[in-house]
């Protein structure tokens, strides 16, 4: 495994939270993330962005959009098939916590340099993003999102230019749902819970989200922070903390059945203080990518192989 840290720019804030990862369709690989002060101050955190270059190594990371005057969240990045612009979600406070929040968009036509003024993409509060959209044989871009009012997930399509609720799970108090295909092509969702039972969640479509079976629970634990999932060949893998209680250590547990068995855990990080939020994916040349918060300090990116994620979890 490689690995580095990403730190904030000057003058953003010492706090580090919920980075986002995106490969391009040329290649390139952007992280987002939010910083803020010495502590979680929802009115003064901005959006910070670093580009990986093609030898490997990081450019120094800067602000994304500047500082506005009610602070920022939860970043995400995508592009639509056959262009390259780069979508850029994330939420403004429009209050003191995440009920209050508000989705926006951004845009860059220059390789993730410049941006758009911010437009409003959903106008109620409480609506949340933490994973990328993916695209259905319909060319149709879904949305994981999730309501932090109610705490319960969503579907969104976006159908005419904007965003339309598709589907909603409101049976169980679930939230950043993580949305990826496997090889098969059945669409999976892993979700972690906003309130006991502390473990994660799957729900499954076979037939591009026209349908969903139940939620059902997984043997995994999650102490009430983020989960990632994604899919590589045969496998499929969800990142989370092994813990009911604590955000540590960082693991990944893989399975061949959609979620039915898993391996038992790698812990691909193991420190006395969180390490958190990851956001993992797949990328064109087969490798696995992610990024997760490090003590809040600094977001961590770590790179490996699929041969290492078979051999660390014993799934060969």
């Amino acid at each position: 495994m490689e690995a580095e840290f990403l730190y904030n720019p000057d003058n953003t804030g010492i706090h580090a939270h919920c980075a986002t990862l995106h490969e391009t369709h040329a290649g390139e690989l952007f992280a987002v993330w939010y910083a803020h002060p010495d502590k979680e101050d929802y009115k003064e955190a901005q959006l910070c962005i670093a580009k990986r270059r093609s030898n490997g190594t990081w450019e120094r990371s800067r602000p994304l959009l500047g500082k506005f005057n009610s602070s920022v969240g939860n970043p995400l990045l995508y592009q639509n098939p056959g262009s390259d612009r780069l979508w850029l979600l994330f939420v403004f406070l429009q209050g003191n916590y995440w009920n209050d929040a508000v989705l926006h968009s951004s845009f860059s036509d220059d390789g993730g340099y410049t941006w758009s003024q911010p437009a409003v993409a959903w106008p109620d509060k409480g609506l949340m993003v933490r994973h990328p959209p993916i695209l259905l044989a319909d060319k149709t871009l879904l949305l994981p999102a999730y309501d932090e009012i109610n705490f319960h997930s969503l579907l969104l399509q976006f159908v005419a230019d904007e965003w339309d609720i598709r589907d909603a799970f409101p049976d169980v108090p679930l939230i950043q749902p993580s949305l990826f295909r496997e090889q098969n092509g059945q669409l999976t969702m892993f979700f972690r819970p906003s309130d006991d039972p502390r473990v994660i969640w799957r729900a499954h479509s076979k037939d591009e989200a026209k349908t969903w079976s139940p939620l059902i629970r997984t043997a995994l634990p999650c102490p009430l922070s983020g989960v990632s999932g994604f899919s590589l060949q045969d496998l499929s893998a969800v990142v989370y903390n092994h813990s009911e209680h604590k955000r540590t250590p960082l693991s990944i547990s893989v399975t061949k059945d959609s979620g039915i068995t898993w391996s038992d855990p790698w812990h691909i990080d193991e420190v006395p203080y969180e390490i958190s939020y990851p956001h993992f994916i797949t990328t064109t040349d087969k490798k696995i990518h992610g990024v997760y918060t490090y003590n809040r300090r600094m977001i961590k990116h770590v790179t490996f192989s699929l041969d290492e994620l078979r051999n660390s979890t014993h799934t060969n």
